[in-house]
């Protein structure tokens, strides 16, 4: 009887992946650019990278003191 369930849940898991499978493998649509620096919809709502808003903020390092003066990364 185990052997029996084990079998059937193996098939049915087996038939599942196989349909992901070939919906991921043989669909006509592009996955979407989920990266933030190269979605056109993100950076028409104004969201960047944060690796590039660090740099930005921290190229408003003041050389001499050292403090940051940044207003759009919330450092002060």
């Amino acid at each position: 009887m185990f052997i029996e369930l084990l079998l059937l849940v193996l098939g049915l898991l087996a038939l599942a992946f196989m349909a992901i499978g070939f919906n991921i493998f043989f669909r006509k649509k592009k996955f979407p650019n989920t990266s933030v620096g190269g979605n056109k919809e993100m950076r028409k709502l104004g969201l960047s990278c944060a690796k590039h808003e660090e740099i930005k903020c921290r190229r408003q390092i003041d050389r001499t003191t050292g403090q940051v003066s940044c207003q759009g990364c919330g450092h002060s």
